[in-house]
């Protein structure tokens, strides 16, 4: 299949759109609904953001049959945009500046482990062509040195 054609990709992304709406409009009515301590909405703005990146990187993933470097290329760029898209507005949603800055660094950290997650699907996935054109990283450089 490789990458998607122009009307699956419109579909994919419109469907990510649509969930991060479902997802922040959850959030905000509950966090509105009740007054919450930081740390509890902290742990909730988690809770949504890997639920939406679960998915996410789940229909991309599908949306490609095999990953060499091109169709890798393709998830990558649209994951990381639409995780960032929605980071931003889950970020904004909150009203509260001491929250929203708690729950700014607690997503920064939920990007970096979601873009590391990505990785490596991506490498666990891809053809023989994709693996050796993936630059080595310190993690399995820091592996075979152990061995």
């Amino acid at each position: 299949m490789g990458i998607p054609d122009p009307n699956i990709d419109r579909y994919l992304i419109s469907s990510a759109r649509e969930r991060a709406t479902e997802l922040l409009s959850a959030f905000t009515a509950a966090h509105t609904q009740q007054e919450e301590e930081t740390d509890g909405l902290c742990s909730r703005v988690g809770v949504f953001f890997d639920e939406y990146c679960g998915g996410l990187l789940a229909a991309f993933r599908n949306a490609v049959q095999s990953l060499d470097a091109a169709e890798a290329a393709w998830v990558r760029d649209h994951y990381i945009a639409q995780i960032v898209n929605f980071a931003t507005a889950l970020r904004d949603s909150i009203a509260d500046r001491t929250a929203r800055h708690a729950a700014a660094q607690l997503i920064q950290c939920k990007v970096l482990e979601h873009e590391r997650h990505l990785r490596l699907v991506l490498e666990s996935h891809a053809t023989p062509e994709l693996a050796s054109a993936t630059p080595a990283t310190s993690d399995s450089t820091n592996a075979s040195a152990k061995n």
